[in-house]
């Protein structure tokens, strides 16, 4: 046999174990000085079944190197031992008398080469190269795999995150466009109850207008409107009649009872139990079983006007009308503020568009159009 001339596999990585299995010593030493001379494997040798078997149950193997007849067996019954304790080990096969048969058995059981006797250290040398590079390679992409299975991992953890934190972000944003919608809707109301108002000249039509408004926007119901007097008492500006009529009995209860409360408490909203534990006696005689809203209109601090709205708790107000009554509250304080002031200056008065000045009656503004919200105060059925 000649010398052998190239190092094994085995002498460029971490030193891999190789088992040889065999009961010829020539063979043995053969490979031990081919292999031990070439490279820097950890050979260990056996001489029959039993030596491999104790080996491959407590040692590490990366090459199995046997021949098929031992003395006490074949030494291909080893193959299935070698892959149920290192499953990551390769195996080579040396043999004299190959078959058929033997030979496709051994590579269903796993071998990957055969060794034909009689055969060179050349041969042997390429034989365990090609059976350690085989079994490196399959261990680095088992390592790529795992690492490739760990990057897969936190990839699904992140996208979990991500997807987490991108249905957040689109709550939030429904969330906000959702309110940012309220308060175009808001200040669009606000708005729409401001040119109404604007559009009163004197302190009746004002009321008129602001109870038309709250009427087409809440439903039916009965309002009042009290109006600041000295000595921060409120005297009722106007009434709306819609199921209960505003006797005596009734506005002068309220106005010791209700009108205090909602200056006190700046808005209120009674259902339920609450109309009974909150009303003074003379009021829940008048009032039992409705729903009350009542807001304070107040201009720099100075309560204006309270409105009060109640209706059979049978037809609730929603939380659209509880919105409504106190978002247009300060504008109705503004309007009351500004019609006081230019009732107390008639200069003013006339700049703004009076329909009185000087000389007498404006015509043209008599004879314009009847305004839809001065139905009331002209004693007519509600358009709505």
């Amino acid at each position: 046999m000649s010398p052998a001339t190239n190092p094994p596999a085995c002498a460029t990585r971490a030193a891999p174990r190789v088992l040889v299995v065999d009961d010829e010593p020539g063979l043995l030493e053969l490979v031990t000085d081919v292999v031990g001379r070439a490279g820097n494997c950890q050979l260990l040798t056996a001489g029959d079944l039993r030596q491999a078997e104790k080996i491959l149950a407590s040692e590490e193997i990366d090459l199995l190197l046997t021949d098929v007849y031992l003395p006490d067996g074949n030494g291909m019954s080893l193959l299935s031992q070698l892959h149920d304790r290192h499953p990551r080990a390769s195996a080579v096969v040396i043999t004299g008398s190959p078959s058929v048969t033997g030979t496709i058995s051994a590579f269903r059981a796993g071998v990957a080469d055969f060794l034909l006797k009689p055969f060179s250290a050349d041969l042997l040398l390429e034989r365990i190269n090609t059976a350690l590079d085989r079994q490196a390679n399959a261990q680095r992409g088992e390592m790529r795999m795992a690492r490739l299975r760990g990057v897969v991992k936190k990839l699904n953890l992140s996208r979990h995150t991500i997807s987490k934190k991108v249905d957040l972000l689109c709550n939030d944003l429904v969330a906000a466009y959702g309110e940012l919608s309220r308060q175009v809707d808001t200040v669009r109301m606000q708005e729409g109850f401001r040119r109404l108002l604007g559009g009163a000249s004197d302190l009746e039509q004002l009321l008129c207008h602001a109870m038309d408004w709250i009427l087409r926007h809440a439903g039916y119901c009965n309002v009042a409107v009290w109006l600041a007097a000295e000595d921060q008492q409120f005297e009722l500006g106007a009434y709306m009649k819609y199921t209960i009529p505003g006797e005596p009995e009734l506005t002068s209860a309220m106005r010791l009872g209700l009108v205090p409360m909602v200056n006190r408490e700046g808005s209120i909203h009674l259902f339920g139990s609450e109309v009974r534990d909150q009303l003074t006696p003379a009021e829940y005689k008048l009032l039992a079983g409705q729903e009350i809203l009542g807001i304070n209109c107040t201009y720099l601090g100075e309560s204006l006007a309270a409105v009060v709205m109640f209706r059979d708790e049978k037809a609730p107000f929603t939380d659209e009308d509880v919105a409504m009554i106190r978002a247009i509250s300060p504008i109705f304080a503004v309007a009351l503020a500004n019609m006081v002031r230019r009732s107390q200056d008639p200069d003013e008065q006339r700049d703004e568009g009076s329909l009185l000045d000087d000389d007498g009656p404006d015509e043209k503004k008599k004879s314009g159009p009847k305004p839809d919200a001065d139905w009331w105060k002209r004693g007519e059925p509600p358009p709505f």
